[in-house]
């Protein structure tokens, strides 16, 4: 361990992870829960008054999270700069900047589309859910547990924060920073396990957000239904990536894909986790990967700052496992060997993987690259749809190629010619489908995951006339009534499609002149024949 990791801001150690007392779990859940009741978060500034709390506390703890991020995974300062604090407070920044204008409710367009709510006022307007869990991941124990929760506090609401114990130093910088610099009123944190975690889910929430694996996911999904609540799960999946016959160039494709695979060694959730490629290009591009990853750690990557640690010894093993049961050909990459006492795996790649394979069983999350040969991009593409959604997928081909397999499969997101650049991006909907992960977030994307959408119709009292708002009411029988009948479909749903749809119907559809005309007769007949419904009282 090199000097600039020797000590961290306020003595940490992982010793100061203190689990939170079970009995303590359900009195810090109600006291959010009463805060948000009595309004603490409905006034947007002081929603941006807490972001830029913790934006400050970020900033003056950058060092203690640089720190604590290296003990738990061995990741350099400048990979938690680029993909964890600064990923942060980028979306703080948006949220600053965006926020009025997100929170604005939106006027929808009625009367001129359905002449029933002429002279109505509708509105979608974005309130916040509630009182909100945010469950975080020990892969990015920066990224991963903040991102959602900037989004949450923007919105309005109050959340409680889970971080991951299996980054125990993180977690004790992060529960620093929101009790230092935070409301307590609006956001805690509760430190633990197994144990505490389902004392969480025994709550209700407004809204649950996991990030992790799938068999916990469905412990959050369950905990969520029996609370009727939202549920936003960022699970995983074997996220391929394909290299076609027709890639440009080779170089910068082994680059990019050497990256992904390796960065965090491999622990991404958008890590690539094998490589499909055609068989006419498979023995130019091998090479390549290997040099690529000694371009990036050397022959010796253990001795290095950059190359990140397996998170503990039991997710060691299971990698391990998986690449002594794997019956491709394993190609030496450095000049190490795998050590347990390190957690360190080296970059590694397998030659002749079937989709049989052990190593194609479940996602590896470690520095190891199965390679998977076709003949056609049918064939290709039919592998990747035998397996369930991965989060992401990952295209190297010319434009007609990339297009097809993109249309022809699904994933939680697709990138052509790169590969997890694409976590970079914000205000994109980032998120998985099917087993890979429901709903998404980042930017705006988070401020709609954690606010409810309210329609708010408002009508006048006075329009339409007594007489003609009996159109919507029984009885319906009769002569005296057809006319409801005739008329108000027309006026509910118009059909008059042909109109629509042409220049002069588009004109007019800005404004509902042409739906006006198309309904005065029927007013004034209901006019002339339809009595109040409510008649006035003689005394």
């Amino acid at each position: 361990m090199s000097k600039e990791h020797t000590t961290v801001t306020g003595a940490l150690n992982e010793s100061e992870l203190v689990y939170t007392k079970v009995e303590a779990v359900d009195g810090i859940v109600k006291s959010l829960q009463a805060s948000f009741a009595a309004g603490r978060m409905r006034n947007i500034e002081y929603r941006k008054q807490q972001l830029r709390a913790f934006l400050r506390g970020l900033r003056e703890e950058r060092k203690a999270l640089y720190d604590a991020v290296f003990f738990d995974l061995h990741k350099s300062n400048v990979e938690t700069e680029l993909f964890e604090v600064g990923a942060v407070e980028y979306d703080i920044g948006l949220f600053l900047d965006n926020l009025d204008k997100w929170a604005r409710p939106e006027s929808r367009k009625l009367g001129s589309l359905q002449p029933a709510f002429l002279l109505s006022k509708a509105q979608v307007r974005k309130e916040p859910l509630g009182t909100v869990l945010v469950i975080g991941a020990w892969n990015y124990p920066v990224r991963i547990l903040l991102l959602p929760v900037v989004g949450a506090l923007a919105a309005g609401n109050t959340v409680v924060v889970k971080p991951s114990e299996l980054s125990p130093h993180t977690a004790v910088v992060v529960e620093r920073v929101i009790s230092r610099y935070m409301d307590p009123d609006v956001i805690r944190v509760v430190q633990g396990g197994a144990t505490e975690t389902s004392e969480l889910l025994k709550n209700k929430f407004d809204h649950f957000f996991y990030t992790g694996g799938g068999a916990v996911g469905r412990l959050v999904a369950h905990a969520a239904a029996e609370s009727l609540a939202g549920v936003t799960l960022e699970l995983g999946g074997k996220s391929p990536v394909i290299v076609h016959a027709d890639v440009e160039d080779l170089v910068p494709t082994a680059t990019r894909i050497m990256w992904s695979n390796l960065d965090n060694s491999g622990q991404v959730c958008v890590s690539v986790d094998y490589l499909l490629v055609h068989r006419s290009i498979k023995d130019r591009l091998v090479p390549l990967l290997i040099d690529a990853a000694i371009s990036m750690y050397g022959r010796t990557p253990k001795k290095t700052e950059e190359y990140c640690r397996i998170i503990n010894t039991r997710h060691w093993r299971r990698i391990m496992a998986m690449l002594r049961a794997s019956e491709g050909t394993q190609l030496r990459v450095t000049d190490e060997e795998p050590d347990e006492n390190d957690r360190f795996i080296p970059p590694t790649i397998v030659d002749g993987v079937n989709f049989d394979d052990a190593l194609m069983q479940d996602e590896i999350f470690g520095p190891i690259l199965p390679i998977v040969t076709y003949d056609t991009l049918e064939e290709a593409i039919d592998l990747v749809n035998s397996r369930a959604q991965p989060l992401a997928l990952y295209v190297f081909a010319k434009p007609s190629s990339a297009d097809h397999i993109i249309s022809h499969t699904r994933s939680g997101t697709a990138v052509i010619n790169d590969t997890m650049l694409s976590m970079a991006s914000h205000n994109t909907p980032f998120g998985g489908v099917g087993p890979s992960g429901v709903g998404n977030y980042t930017g705006e994307y988070s401020f709609d995951t954690f606010s409810h959408h309210r329609y708010v119709l408002d009508r006048p009292l006075w329009f339409p006339s007594p007489g003609v708002d009996t159109i919507r009411m029984p009885p319906y029988s009769g002569k005296e009534n057809a006319w409801k009948l005739s008329l108000g479909s027309p006026l509910v749903y118009p059909k008059l499609w042909s109109l629509r749809d042409s220049i002069l119907g588009k004109l007019f559809t800005l404004i509902p002149f042409w739906r006006i005309l198309a309904i005065i007769p029927g007013f004034i007949i209901a006019l002339l024949k339809v009595k109040p419904a409510i008649k006035p009282r003689k005394d």
